[in-house]
């Protein structure tokens, strides 16, 4: 009797910590609901629209470039239409982590982590306020690796870090690569290439090898080839070789970059 009393309440105790944690979670993430906030307005270009608050000045340089420049970048990932990318341009670095992590966002203490994209939705810290690791360049020209990413997600809207973040880096705002670094951190392992996890890419050094990855594919197979890969992610059917075996060609490459 009393273990099935205790079976009883242990259950009804179970099942109200579960509700604790799933009401928890839904207060969390209700900022990521809405990515437009209360008044903001909107510049409409030919190629992607911007959202905006308040930083007016800001919010018009970061249009006029990235409506300047997303077409070519468009084309090359085989777009020759506008899709529907809207850019939502944040006055605080807070809001936009809120927008993709909810309200833990600025509890992670990502001091560098200044835009991102949700689909083919982009959101941006402004320039005007670009947080304590950055500045107004670096946030202002950030807009087109996000538009990359963007983009890429409606041909492939699951593809995996190394892709995407090798794209968006090649095509954009990767910085040079040099064979010196190799001097002072290690190649990723083909586990860390294959990771998910965006701590992880960037811990690895995801951020400084996988734009030599997109460099290497199209150099040594064209860029078609390149773009096969992004929307289907089947080596065997665009190369004829596993990933494993295009990793190990890729690592060959990197030990013998010539800068």
């Amino acid at each position: 009797m009393w273990k099935s009393i205790w079976r009883r309440k242990s259950f009804k105790i179970g099942i109200g910590i579960l509700g604790i944690v799933v009401l928890l979670g839904v207060i969390n993430f209700i900022p990521t609901f809405q990515l437009k906030t209360r008044d903001m307005s909107v510049l409409r270009g030919k190629w992607i629209d911007v959202y905006y608050e308040t930083e007016k000045e800001a919010a018009e340089d970061v249009f006029q470039y990235a409506d300047a420049e997303t077409e070519s970048l468009a084309r090359k990932l085989g777009f020759d239409t506008k899709e529907k990318i809207n850019v939502y341009i944040y006055d605080s670095q807070k809001t936009m982590q809120r927008k993709k992590y909810g309200l833990i966002g600025p509890l992670l203490r990502l001091d560098w982590y200044i835009g991102d994209n949700i689909g083919t939705n982009v959101i941006l810290t402004s320039p005007a306020n670009p947080g304590k690791v950055h500045d107004y360049k670096n946030n202002k020209y950030a807009v087109l690796h996000e538009i990359v990413h963007a983009y890429i997600s409606v041909t492939n809207p699951n593809i995996h870090l190394w892709l995407t973040e090798g794209c968006a880096l090649y095509l954009t705002n990767g910085e040079p690569f040099y064979k010196k670094y190799l001097d002072c951190m290690p190649i990723p392992s083909y586990k860390e290439t294959c990771t998910r996890n965006p701590i992880r890419f960037s811990n690895c050094g995801g951020y400084t090898f996988s734009q030599t990855y997109i460099e290497y594919l199209e150099k040594t197979y064209g860029w078609k080839k390149v773009l096969q890969l992004i929307k289907t992610e089947n080596y065997s059917d665009v190369f004829g070789k596993d990933r494993k075996e295009i990793y190990r060609e890729w690592v060959k490459f990197v030990e013998n970059y010539y800068q």
